[in-house]
This record gives C-alpha cells, structure tokens and sequence, in this order.
C-alpha cells in the first residue's frame, strides 16, 4: 500500500482535454507506469491504494477553468470524484 499524503492539490487550469488531463492526474497521484489514461483506469487507480496516492483530503484548483476548456473531460473528471466520495467515506475532495 502507498503512503496516503493527508493533503494534497491539484490544479487542473490550463487543461484542454481528456490526454493532458490524465497525464497530470498519473504524474501527480502516483499511478503506475501500466495506467491506462482513461476514466475506467483513472477509477481503479483512486480506489485502489495500492495503484495510486490519493490523499486524504483532495484539493482541484481551476476547475471552473477546465469547465470552460475542456467540458466534457471536466464532466467525467468532476463525476469520478463524485462517485469515489460514495465509495470511499474517509476521503474529501474539495473544490476551490
């Protein structure tokens, strides 16, 4: 099991698309090298602590950024964390 940070942020401005999305989220969450760079891998990486480093408490900067850019990938972005907060209930991911 990785080592779980308690706080950590992401900020996802200046993101145009789905490719440059995950390649940040994998370089910044600590996915393995095997990660697929789509939605499915991208949930089996944040729910899995084996696969990823997601912190306690998950900070997005620039989302309203990412909404305006890219807003499909933001939709998909914004639901897979909606869904892990049902999943996994000792995790927050904040919005700023």
């Amino acid at each position: 099991m990785k080592k779980l940070n308690a706080e950590q942020t992401l900020d996802v401005s200046g993101i145009y698309d789905d490719e440059t999305l995950h390649e940040y989220l994998s370089a910044r969450l600590g996915f393995p090298g095997f990660y697929g760079m789509n939605w499915d891998a991208f949930w089996d990486c944040i729910t899995d602590d084996n696969m990823s480093g997601m912190p306690k408490v998950l900070k997005i900067k620039g989302i309203e950024d990412l909404r305006r850019l890219a807003p499909e990938t933001e939709q998909k972005f914004s639901k897979c964390l909606s869904e892990y907060l049902t999943e996994i209930l000792d995790r927050k991911v904040i919005f700023e």
